[in-house]
């Protein structure tokens, strides 16, 4: 009977060691699991001072906005479809400001058009569709080679002219980024153009930016890898140049 005590008792003894030891390794899991990381609104502030880094502050600004009120901004890309069936600067840059601000800061649409020119698009009211999408920031590469030894820069800039008064008519507080078309292998007057089309953008309020320097020399033979057979239209790895510059112009990466 003593003996069976005894054994009783050990048993009883090995049963709390067990029980104890499995409570504190429960205990030590507690400890050690990994708690949900909140972001704080500093933390928050401080991306979106990084990601809009090399923005203007007009642009800047309506972000801001768009963050305290709930309200996304609205950004059109309009420019030029390539003949290839490729993926476009437009396509890619589209879903890298949607996926580095959220579609709930902004929203972008985009507008492509093939073998549009300046001329075209206000003559067949074209223009319409950007007027009734009514942006807040327009990005524009107005078909600028399109134009080219086809309807003049003169004529672009009074085209371009015209197209503004009607898509800032919906909005006054518009930011319009304009910038050139792809550049062109050993072009001659095409870069003149693009000069005009800074002048025009410049003293007339309006942001421009020129990819071209992203770009290889285009009086060197080493900018055809990145351009397709038709002229002045960009590869899919062009495009993805054209992509990285404004990749990093609107989100800073």
């Amino acid at each position: 009977m003593k003996i069976l005590i005894n054994v009783f008792a050990i048993l009883i003894f090995i049963s709390s060691l067990v029980a104890g030891k499995m409570y504190w390794n429960h205990q030590l899991d507690k400890q050690f699991e990994t708690k949900p990381t909140r972001v704080s609104a500093a933390e928050t502030e401080k991306d979106m001072q990084t990601e809009t880094k090399n923005l203007p502050e007009s642009i800047v600004k309506k972000l801001e906005t768009a963050k305290k009120t709930g309200n996304p901004v609205k950004l059109v890309i309009v420019g030029s479809a390539p003949e290839q069936d490729i993926k476009t600067w437009g396509t890619l840059l589209k879903e890298k400001v949607e996926n580095t601000y959220g579609k709930d800061l902004i929203n972008v649409e985009l507008y492509e058009y093939k073998q549009m020119n300046t001329l075209q698009f206000v003559k067949t009211k074209t223009y319409e569709e950007i007027t009734k999408a009514k942006p807040d920031i327009l990005l524009f590469e107005p078909f600028l080679l399109n134009d080219n030894g086809v309807v003049g820069i003169n004529n672009t800039v009074d085209n371009l002219d015209i197209i503004m008064k009607h898509i800032k008519s919906e909005n006054k507080d518009l930011v319009t980024i304009f910038q050139p078309s792809a550049p062109v292998y050993q072009a001659q007057n095409y870069p003149n153009d693009v000069k005009a089309l800074e002048t025009f953008a410049k003293e007339n309020g309006y942001e421009f930016v020129n990819h071209w320097s992203a770009w290889p020399d285009y009086k060197q033979e080493d900018i055809l890898k990145y351009l397709s057979d038709e002229n002045g239209q960009p590869n899919e790895e062009g495009e993805k140049v054209w992509f990285k510059f404004l990749s990093e112009y609107f989100t800073n990466s």
